[in-house]
């Protein structure tokens, strides 16, 4: 990810437009080669990382264009390994070595050269480990989709559209912004195609860099579509600054394969569900779920029971989903026929006690909400369901 002096932007008339650069310019292509090699060279030669700095800025002193040099060169250090520092007192070992040659000087010794490294704990002297090597090509791509994923670190909010004629990829996109936990309300709009609503950072509580993160991370998932628009509302110094971005800026994607991008929790608990769940199983497809007037619900995981065949689903509300989790209340208030339970971190809601105050006038309902800390937990996600399971087998026998 691009830093905020790494970014390349004009401002007319109240809208910011990110700078990109040709990855099919000759000029650029070398330029990205001179830097891909001097990374490989690193690698290879097991350079300090004060070494490669010093390589790396005088490459980037040589260039016309000093920041887009070095925005390629930050995306090629977030590929570098690098050591860590080895279990001991470094202060230590230093001071011993300091007083220990002080007194070799004073008795006319001159002290002869160590092969530890005194100075394993200090950035400049961590050792290459490794390198992701990566085409011109494909760096010049990536920095011109980090020039926009730059820009969202500001956003106050944002909206997009995406066509697309497999329902699979829309479901991947939508995945994706559930995997980062970002507040969203999404609409179905003609065939094949969505929009979404998303809050930004500044419009929950200022500037919160592990949302404004995982709202930018959100960009690689929706270029990959064939039709997409966005339109996007900046906060910069003050200012209130429009984006707009749609697939006629050729951006690239560099996720290749989303599964990669799923959270290690989200693992554990599939894992998890799947040793104890018994007669429960987790559906290949999460659907999207009709919640009127257009809008459509796309839970987090779904379930469907072995005995009766039935499916019910799994919507996750986290610590920034306060107005979201309302809405979905209210909703389930007016529709209990709806198979959608709800999880909600303790951060929204802090006790049982509160959950039961918020539902005082549907009692019923907390049958199907429980609570947790950052992720739910497969036995409280299973009684829920068995909760379920008997009121909908009742449901049958009394209708």
């Amino acid at each position: 990810m691009l830093k905020k002096e790494h970014l390349k932007f004009r401002i007319a008339n109240g809208r910011i437009k990110p700078v990109f650069i040709s990855p099919e310019a000759p000029e650029n292509t070398a330029l990205a080669q001179r830097f891909i090699a001097l990374y490989e060279h690193a690698a290879a030669a097991a350079m300090r990382r004060g070494e490669l700095n010093d390589a790396a800025e005088a490459l980037i002193r040589a260039e016309k264009d000093l920041k887009s040099a070095a925005g390629l060169n930050k995306l090629l250090l977030d590929r570098t390994l690098f050591s860590a520092a080895l279990e001991c007192d470094y202060p230590a070992l230093r001071r011993k070595l300091f007083l220990d040659s002080a007194q070799k000087f004073t008795n006319g010794i001159l002290p002869a050269g160590g092969e530890v490294d005194f100075y394993g704990d200090l950035p400049d002297f961590e050792i290459i480990c490794g390198f992701t090597t990566i085409t011109p090509t494909a760096l010049l791509h990536r920095y011109n989709l980090a020039q926009a994923q730059g820009l969202m670190f500001f956003t106050e909010k944002l909206s997009f559209t995406a066509q697309s004629s497999d329902a699979a990829e829309l479901r991947k996109l939508l995945k994706a912004i559930k995997f980062f936990r970002l507040l969203a309300h999404f609409k179905a709009i003609g065939k094949g195609g969505i929009s979404a609503e998303i809050s930004g950072p500044f419009s929950l509580f200022g500037p919160t860099a592990k949302y404004a993160l995982n709202l930018a991370n959100i960009l690689p998932a929706l270029v990959n579509l064939p039709q997409w628009s966005l339109e996007a509302e900046l906060k910069i110094k003050d200012r209130i600054l429009h984006l707009k971005l749609d697939n006629k800026a050729a951006l690239v994607s560099h996720y290749r394969n989303l599964s990669g991008y799923i959270p290690e929790e989200i693992r554990l608990y599939h894992r998890l569900f799947a040793e104890k769940s018994g007669d429960w199983q987790i559906t290949g497809d999460t659907p999207f779920l009709d919640a009127g007037e257009q809008e459509i619900i796309f839970p987090d995981i779904s379930f469907t029971s072995g005995t009766t065949g039935k499916t019910i689903h799994l919507e996750l509300f986290h610590r920034w989903h306060a107005s979201l989790l309302d809405r979905r209340i209210d909703l389930l208030k007016h529709h209990p026929e709806l198979p959608l339970i709800l999880g909600i971190d303790r951060a929204l809601v802090a006790s049982p006690e509160v959950l039961a105050e918020k539902l005082s006038d549907a009692p019923h309902l907390l049958d199907r909400c429980w609570l947790f800390r950052d992720f739910p937990g497969v036995d409280s996600t299973l009684r829920v369901l068995k909760k379920w399971e008997c009121q909908n087998r009742s449901r049958t026998v009394n209708s």
